[in-house]
């Protein structure tokens, strides 16, 4: 029982040493593609990403989803990711959390309920939301990290998860 507590203790210890990927103030630009749950539509995104401490680093960024049964979505997010190193200061995984805006547009319409056709108006929601997620990623080089997230949106109304698959440029 004592070596496997030692064991344990040593990983642990070892997975702090080895966990700075980040450095105080590095700063990085990306560009991703995403798919938003709640809209059910493929789009693009920016991000820049900017090094608090050697595990922590604050993320702005933008998505728009592609106009889909004549809805169209934005959202900004302002996220915080605690990065720790799973093999050889390669590959990261990270938590995910921060606030989001997004601007929801529909479409005037038509519905058919109760077997009458109703036009339905052209309208737009504005949230404020919480976000939740993970991600992981992979640096090919020093200076270019691709990655991999899910990010889940809560507010008032629709929330939504977003897909997403992307390439950052640190400096």
């Amino acid at each position: 029982m004592k070596k496997i507590l030692t064991l344990i203790c040593a990983l642990v210890l070892g997975m702090g040493v080895s966990q700075a990927q980040v450095h105080e103030a590095q700063t990085a630009v990306g560009a991703n593609l995403v798919y938003g749950t709640e809209i059910k539509s493929p789009g693009v995104g920016a991000r820049f990403q900017y090094g608090v401490l050697d595990q922590l680093r604050t993320e702005v960024g933008f998505n728009y989803f592609f106009e889909h049964k004549k809805n169209s979505c934005w959202d900004v997010n302002i996220n915080a990711h605690y990065l720790l190193n799973v093999w050889n200061q390669k590959v990261y995984i990270y938590p995910i959390a921060g606030i989001n805006y997004t601007m929801m547009k529909y479409g005037r319409h038509t519905e058919t309920i109760n077997g009458t056709s109703v036009e339905i108006p052209a309208d737009e929601d504005n949230h404020i939301g919480l976000n939740v997620g993970l991600g992981a990623e992979y640096e090919l080089t020093d200076h270019i990290g691709v990655n991999l997230e899910y990010r889940h949106t809560i507010n008032r109304s629709n929330d939504q998860g977003v897909i997403g698959a992307g390439i950052n440029y640190k400096f």
